[in-house]
């Protein structure tokens, strides 16, 4: 059902999600809250090798927070050429009150769907309340926790 909009051309919220780690079109995130988080993934990128990133945006309009998800992630993993073959997209579509996480297939068998949906039971909690960017910071928290837990690295 979803087949002509699969074939669209990538989204793109900004230039930002094609090499930061934090782009908030959906301006939902304090400063403070995208600095702490672009460190964050900075230092996780370079001790564990994986590639993680965050998006937000308003809509995802006609597309599913999936296929826009992939879109960015697949546009990400184009524009980042340093070898790293882990990765990670966080995409928040805050109006239409969804998110997708993308996994790279290496990443699959660690963080499974069940994994990823029992860590963001506080980011959706988070999110009921409006606290973006308290739910993303500890989603992603929760995410790098895990990783380190299971010494998934790319080293």
């Amino acid at each position: 059902q979803h087949a002509s909009v699969a074939s669209t051309a990538a989204p793109s919220p900004s230039l930002t999600a094609r090499t930061g780690y934090v782009t908030d079109s959906a301006n939902v995130m304090d400063q403070a809250s995208r600095d702490q988080l672009e460190t964050t993934l900075a230092a996780f990128k370079q001790r564990e090798k994986i590639d993680f990133a965050v998006v937000t945006v308003a809509s995802t309009g006609s597309q599913t927070v999936f296929d826009y998800s992939l879109a960015l992630a697949r546009d990400r993993k184009s524009n980042i050429r340093d070898g790293s073959d882990k990765g990670l997209l966080l995409l928040v579509a805050v109006n239409d009150r969804h998110w997708h996480i993308q996994v790279t297939r290496n990443l699959e068998s660690t963080l499974t769907n069940e994994v990823l949906t029992t860590l963001s039971t506080p980011m959706r909690d988070s999110f009921m309340q409006k606290r973006y960017s308290e739910g993303i910071i500890q989603y992603v928290n929760a995410i790098i926790g895990k990783l380190a837990e299971l010494n998934v690295s790319g080293k």
